[in-house]
C-alpha cells in the first residue's frame, strides 16, 4: 500500500515538473536579434579599424532592445580580384541567440599591400602547390612533422593527415 502512495506521488510530481519544463521553455526568449545597416561611404584600407567598420551598423532584439554596442567584427575577407572586403559581423542577445551578417565594401588593395593587414585573402595563388613537395617530387625534400619516425613506419601522408586531424582539433576547442 506505501508504495502505491509513492508512485503516484512520484507520478504527480513528474507531471507538474514536466508541465513547468514546457511553460519554462514557451516564454524562453528563442528570437535571434536582427541587424539594420545604413549606407556608409567608406574604403577598406589599411587603416580601417573595426570601429571604422561598425559605422552605420546596428542590432535590435525584441526583447533585450538595443544591441549596437555588443556588435563584433568576426573577420574581414579580401577579394583582390573584385577589389572588395566582406565584412561579417556577430552580435547577441542577453538569452544566447546569435546573428551573423556580411556586409561588402570596396577595399584599396594597393594600400593594403603597401601597408600590410592581416585579412583573410581569397584567391587562387595564396597557397602555394605544395602537392610536389609534398611527395618529394622533383629533388623536393620532404619536410618532417614528427623527426626521428622516419624509421617506425611513419610517411609524409600520415604526418600530414596528423596535422591536419590536430588543427581541426584546436579550431574546434578554441570555439568560433
Amino acid at each position: 500500500m506505501r508504495g502505491n502512495i509513492l508512485g503516484i506521488f512520484f507520478s504527480i510530481l513528474s507531471g507538474v515538473l514536466i508541465f513547468l519544463i514546457v511553460v519554462a521553455y514557451g516564454r524562453s526568449d528563442r528570437i535571434a536579434p536582427e541587424f539594420r545597416f545604413s549606407s556608409v561611404d567608406m574604403i577598406y584600407d589599411s587603416e580601417t579599424t573595426d570601429n571604422d567598420l561598425k559605422a552605420g551598423v546596428a542590432a535590435f532584439d525584441s526583447k533585450d532592445g538595443d544591441l549596437t554596442r555588443r556588435i563584433v567584427v568576426e573577420k574581414v575577407v579580401l577579394n583582390r580580384e573584385k577589389e572588395t572586403a566582406v565584412v561579417y559581423y556577430a552580435v547577441a542577445d542577453l538569452s544566447g541567440n546569435v546573428t551573423k551578417q556580411s556586409r561588402v565594401f570596396p577595399a584599396d588593395i594597393a594600400d593594403i599591400d603597401n601597408n600590410g593587414d592581416s585579412s583573410d585573402t581569397m584567391e587562387n595563388g595564396m597557397f602555394p602547390d605544395m602537392t610536389g613537395a609534398m611527395n618529394g617530387e622533383n629533388g623536393a625534400e620532404v619536410p618532417s612533422l614528427f623527426p626521428g619516425a622516419e624509421g617506425e613506419g611513419a610517411s609524409s601522408e600520415g604526418a600530414a593527415a596528423s596535422e591536419t586531424s590536430t588543427a581541426e582539433a584546436q579550431t574546434n576547442t578554441t570555439g568560433n
